[in-house]
Order: C-alpha cells, then structure tokens, then sequence
C-alpha cells in the first residue's frame, strides 16, 4: 500500500489535526516534496509536531522519510501515466469508435479495482472476516445501486453459512438495528451519497453496541466515523464520460471489496 493510499483509508480515524493533514496531502501532495515541515504545518494550520506524529502515525520515522516516500510516488504516478493527459486519454469519447470506448471503459474499471485492492490492509480483511465468521446476526444495508452489490453479497455469505439480514425496507432497515445487540454486526455498502437512512442505521446499530463495518469512498466522513472497521473505495472520476459512469466504478469496486470478503471468510471458516 502506497502512502497516499494508507492516508486516504486511515483519514477518518485521525485526530482532527491529522485529518487537517491529511486532507491538504491528498488535495496537493507535491506540497510534500516543495515545502519543509514547518511550512507545510503552516499550510494546514497546524503546528510542526503535528506533521511529525501524522508521518509517524502512518508508519515512518519522521518528515524525511515521508516526503522521500511521496516524491517517489509521485514520480511512479507519473511514469505510469498517472496525470491529467493519461486520464483524458481512458475517457469514452462520443467520436471515439465502439472498439476504443469498449477499451477505455475497461480501463477505467480496472484502474478502480487496482486501486481499491492497492489500499486494503490485510490484517484489517483478516480483522472482518472474523468479526463477519463470529457475528450471531449480520444486517447488511444499502440503497439505490449499493443494493444490488448488497443483494449480491448477502446471497454469498448466505452460501457460506452465516446469519445474515437483508431487507429492502428502509423503515424495516432501521427498526432492525435498534435490534443489534454486541454480538451482531451492521454491514453498510455506501458510496457517500448523503442518505440519512444509512446515518440513522448506522447510528442505531452503534448505539446498541453492534460493530460497524462500512464499505465506501474515503471522504465519507460520517459513516467512516462510525465505522468499526472500514474498506474504502479508490476511484479516479473520469473527467469526461458517459452518464453515471463515476457510480458504475464505485459498483466495480465495492463487488470487489465483497468478492475478496468472501474468499476471507472461506478461509477463516475452514480454519
């Protein structure tokens, strides 16, 4: 896992001059090359030692190493193709032939798998296969499309053995999480599409002791904060596509994140 993809998984559970940190590296992170420690502190308006704890919460020893680890990325990011001309060159155009849209949304579907499964933990899939393995009840939320990667995981962990609770009531949604107790487990699917039924679930589920596992976009700050644990979603938005192509990456992914829940959970239970 990259550095910049360990700061997008970990950002919500920052202190808030981490997340400050953290949300100016990910907007800018050539500012990591350019400027000092002390003036990159000035620029997220936090004080010099923040910058030391935020690199060393991330697993370095200090700014220096840091911003060796950044600049190195940057220029791999590059190398690869990874800047604005790349990007433009994958967007589905409308003169474009059938054959080179037909390529170039493939792209865009692989970069998102790539870089969702380049910024998972291991041990935190190791972590939920667990928790999922040892839940007396798993309620599995999700609205609009999530519900179709929802539907779809809830048929395999069923095949798996495990007591899981789907609904595609959203009252019923809710009324089901104030039912969690410690031993159960709420599982939400979001892309941060602002849906208060999942905040209310979510907090419902939380107030009852239930462990929170979420899967969603790294600036989905309020579900994240109520995770327990959490998986996130790395996708680049097209500059220029079809419509709601962003959303069909966000669904590549997320089926992603469930497929390799399950082959974790396989393991786990064959233990």
């Amino acid at each position: 896992m990259t550095a910049l993809d360990k700061i997008a998984n970990l950002q919500s559970q920052f202190s808030p001059n981490g997340q400050k940190i953290a949300t100016l590296v990910l907007a800018q992170p050539e500012l990591v090359v350019s400027l000092s420690s002390q003036e990159l502190a000035k620029a997220a308006n936090v004080s010099q030692s923040s910058i030391v704890k935020f690199t060393q919460r991330i697993g370095f020893k200090g700014f220096p190493a840091f911003k060796m680890a950044i600049s190195e990325e940057l220029a791999r990011h590059n190398t690869i193709g990874g800047n604005v001309l790349n990007q433009l060159s994958t967007q589905p155009e409308p003169n474009n032939t059938l054959a080179s849209s037909l390529s170039k949304m493939a792209q865009q579907k692989a970069n998102a798998i790539i870089d969702t499964t380049k910024a998972i933990d291991t041990q935190l899939l190791t972590d939920i296969a667990a928790r999922l393995s040892q839940a007396q009840r798993i309620q599995l939320v999700g609205l609009g499309a999530n519900a179709i990667i929802t539907r779809d995981f809830n048929d395999k962990l069923l095949a798996l053995g495990l007591p899981v609770i789907h609904s595609k009531d959203h009252a019923l949604q809710s009324t089901i999480a104030n039912t969690l107790t410690e031993q159960d487990v709420l599982f939400v699917i979001s892309n941060n599409s602002e849906q208060p039924i999942l905040q209310l679930t979510a907090h419902a589920a939380k107030l009852h002791g239930a462990g929170i596992i979420v899967i969603s976009t790294p600036d989905d700050l309020l579900l994240n904060s109520l995770a327990d644990m959490k998986l996130n979603i790395i996708c680049e938005p097209p500059l220029h596509s079809i419509a709601n192509q962003h959303f069909n990456l966000h669904l590549a992914a997320q089926q992603t994140l469930t497929d390799i829940i399950c082959i974790a959970l396989q393991q786990e239970l064959n233990r």
